[in-house]
């Protein structure tokens, strides 16, 4: 359980979800984290920092450039070195193109794609300096199909996929590595609201378009954005993962 021994991680959208869950995945695997979201720990960080008892966690917002720099900064002081990033904070929206307000539309671009903008372009710097690192983005298979409804969001995650092979290239003769994780359906807050009274009908049909007939874990997208960042995935740059228990590979009929 060393497969990231020694490496320092920037994980933002620490919290909850798949950030909390990647932040422990990590730890399990021997690195030092350092959190960062909006929201404080919770309780669940506490066994994190039993896991590896150097991680330490921020509050801010990621939309802030100056949080970023400040982040970033607090890190190398303390550090030395910022081996990986992952840009795990996001929002998710619903509404169709006519219905959409301006407000939303910042509100989900900001969080989703300025502030991974953000934090890879400071993060950068210092894995620049050094000449390694590995930057893993959050995007989604709703950036690589089209779904009703989800004009904003799908949009951001497309956006964040062309960000991956934009900095991908920016960063190749720096050593540093910049891929994304495109999920699935996740069993996550962000997903919650699936399970309110009068959407169990699309939660089912969201179950039914994935093959696996099921939503994920935030764990299995975890194992994914592990490998991405570790030095196993070496040669691997520029790359969306698909992790979607089968969505984007076709359809079930019922024969």
């Amino acid at each position: 359980m060393s497969r990231l021994k020694d490496k320092v991680a920037l994980i933002s959208g620490a919290a909850s979800g798949i950030g909390i869950s990647t932040a422990r995945r990590f730890a399990e695997e021997g690195a030092t984290i350092i959190g960062f979201d909006l929201n404080p720990a919770g309780e669940e960080w506490q066994a994190i920092a039993s896991l590896s008892a150097a991680s330490d966690f921020v509050t801010g917002n990621v939309t802030s450039e100056a949080d970023a720099i400040s982040v970033v900064e607090h890190i190398r002081e303390k550090f030395g070195r910022i081996d990986i990033l992952v840009n795990a904070a996001g929002v998710s929206s619903y509404g169709a193109t006519t219905d959409v307000e301006e407000d939303e539309w910042d509100r989900v671009m900001n969080i989703n794609l300025k502030g991974s903008f953000f934090f890879a372009k400071h993060a950068a710097k210092v894995m620049q300096a050094q000449q390694s690192g590995s930057i893993v983005h959050i995007a989604s298979i709703e950036g690589m199909v089209g779904l009703n409804g989800q004009i904003t969001y799908g949009t951001s995650k497309g956006a964040v996929i062309q960000m991956t092979r934009n900095m991908a290239a920016d960063f190749a003769h720096s050593g540093i590595r910049v891929n994304c994780v495109c999920p699935g359906a996740i069993e996550t807050p962000l997903t919650a609201a699936l399970k309110i009274e009068g959407m169990e009908a699309m939660k089912q049909q969201m179950e039914a378009a994935h093959l696996m007939g099921r939503f994920g874990e935030a764990i299995e997208i975890a194992n994914a954005i592990l490998f991405l960042a570790s030095d196993e995935a070496s040669f691997v740059t520029g790359h969306p993962l698909v992790v979607d228990g089968g969505w984007t590979a076709g359809t079930l009929l019922s024969l």
